[in-house]
């Protein structure tokens, strides 16, 4: 049996431009965090995946296809999933267990597939995919799937993700954003630059996410939960299309304040890998 895990993101920087041929391009920077699912691979007589979480298209199953194609193997695959990451919420699991499964794959079958292979058949399963095929942090362009790895020196950062009880699809929030053609490279280097001098004040300030405002525009529940945050003079800022929330340096979060405002919120303190 091979075991993967599959860690999520945050985004520090999401600059969204204009679409090309049904696709937005991105300036991404993100960093993995050690919130992860759990994935079992084992040989079997059909291709069939165990999920403790209802998932309707699992981008696991369409991974398997697309490997055993590459390699023309015809044995079959049991995949056993433990979902730690919440679903539709900006974190990116669905793709990172996608990455995973490849990596997994690889494994069980001893196919010894190249990096290049890996990426060919990741940017087919979906633009986050490539980013998590190695567990760094990495500025990802295009439309998400050129991954240029920086070495930042931000591991361990205490981070709080705040999980509303509802989901919020990352289609519906492309299709509402609207690019207004202001680059953010200046902004993204200032951040970088603060980083390397681990300065959270000014990490804080020029953290960004070109979703944010369209996200809170067209779910209010969420721009209640984000303003709510912000109340208790906590930075809030949304990860991916959302609705996760998240909140830096989390050190200084009081956690009791944090529940207080909706039993229904979920709670993960989470540190950068």
């Amino acid at each position: 049996m091979i075991y993967e895990k599959a860690f999520a993101k945050i985004n520090l920087a999401l600059e969204v431009g204009k679409e090309i041929d049904g696709y937005h391009q991105v300036q991404n920077l993100m960093v993995p965090i050690d919130l992860y699912d759990e994935l079992f691979f084992q040989k079997a007589e059909r291709d069939s995946i165990e999920c403790d979480a209802s998932i309707d298209d699992n981008i696991c199953l369409r991974a398997v296809k697309l490997f055993k194609e590459h390699f023309s193997i015809t044995s079959g695959v049991f995949i056993t999933l433990n979902k730690k990451i919440p679903i539709m919420a900006g974190l990116a699991g669905g793709s990172s267990d996608a990455a995973a499964t490849l990596r997994g794959l690889n494994r069980l079958f001893e196919t010894n597939a190249s990096q290049e292979e890996l990426y060919a058949m990741a940017c087919k399963l979906g633009s986050d995919v490539p980013f998590f095929l190695n567990v760094q942090s990495a500025m990802c362009t295009g439309r998400g799937e050129v991954v240029t790895p920086i070495d930042l020196d931000f591991k361990n950062v205490p981070f709080l993700i705040v999980k509303p009880d509802f989901g919020l699809s990352t289609k519906e929030v492309y299709k509402n954003y609207v690019f207004h053609g202001v680059s953010k490279n200046i902004t993204i280097q200032k951040l970088i630059e603060a980083i390397k001098m681990k300065n959270f004040d000014l990490i804080d300030e020029y953290i960004f996410n070109d979703l944010e405002s369209t996200a809170l525009r067209i779910c209010p529940q969420l721009a209640e939960v984000f303003q709510k945050i912000d109340s208790l003079s906590y930075i809030p800022h949304i990860s991916g299309s959302g609705p996760s929330i998240y909140i830096l340096n989390a050190k200084t979060v009081d956690l009791e304040n944090i529940k207080a405002l909706d039993a229904k919120l979920s709670l993960f303190l989470c540190h950068t890998i």
